[in-house]
């Protein structure tokens, strides 16, 4: 009796799960990054001017309608994020530019609520979090003069992400975005901001910082992404 009982209702799940449309796919597409800085500490002692910069994510999709219009999706992405800022000390005419890549390993999980335009074309907003890890990337710092030369290339994980390095390791990201569906193609912009910041509050550069002072760098990121996908 017990092993009919299972067997019915494994079925009856199983059948319920299938009725639950599921889809697997791919998803790519361009990001820019925004950094935002905040200096404590002696803040007269040096300038920081962050710049903004290009990037791209490229991974699987995975989406689950598992009520009526609600769903959600899962992704497991490898990004790319680069910006960049000035440093220079009050004291001194000379500005040092720094410019960062970092490619990270993006976990993002939404919900979303489906309006049905028509039998191809939906939109859904969506809302969710992204659990980030860094996995590696490189510094390099420019004198800022005609010929920009590196004054230094580090790119060793020890330098960035180590226990005296720059950087956190892991980030977590809310996201908010719209995801616009025809058939199985789609289209999906979506803003993130770091709730953790992912540079340490001091730390050592080719050229350190002065003595009290520390710095925050958090991110904004703009991501625009293609999304195809197949029914299972």
């Amino acid at each position: 009796m017990k092993k009919a009982f299972f067997a019915i209702l494994s079925l009856l799940l199983a059948t319920n799960i299938y009725a639950q449309k599921l889809e697997i796919g791919f998803i790519g597409g361009y990001q820019h990054t925004f950094p935002y800085a905040l200096v404590s500490g002696d803040v007269n002692k040096i300038n920081f001017n962050p710049r903004s910069g290009m990037g791209f994510n490229a991974g699987g999709y995975f989406g689950w309608n598992f009520y009526k219009n609600f769903g959600m999706d899962f992704q497991l992405v490898y990004a790319m994020r680069s910006y960049s800022f000035n440093m220079r000390y009050m004291d001194d005419n000379i500005t040092t530019i720094f410019k960062r890549q970092v490619f990270n390993i993006e976990l993002p999980v939404h919900l979303n609520y489906r309006f049905k335009i028509n039998d191809q074309l939906s939109v859904l907003p969506l809302v969710g979090v992204s659990a980030n890890a860094s996995i590696h990337g490189k510094d390099m710092a420019y004198q800022d003069i005609a010929n920009q030369k590196p004054v230094d290339k580090e790119t060793r994980n020890d330098e960035l992400f180590g226990k005296d390095g720059r950087m956190y390791r892991f980030e977590i990201a809310p996201e908010i975005g719209i995801l616009f569906k025809y058939k199985n193609w789609g289209i999906r912009p979506i803003y993130s901001t770091s709730l953790t910041n992912i540079t340490r509050p001091s730390f050592g550069w080719t050229y350190s910082l002065p003595s009290k002072q520390t710095k925050y760098l958090f991110n904004h990121v703009i991501k625009l992404s293609a999304i195809y996908t197949f029914k299972l």
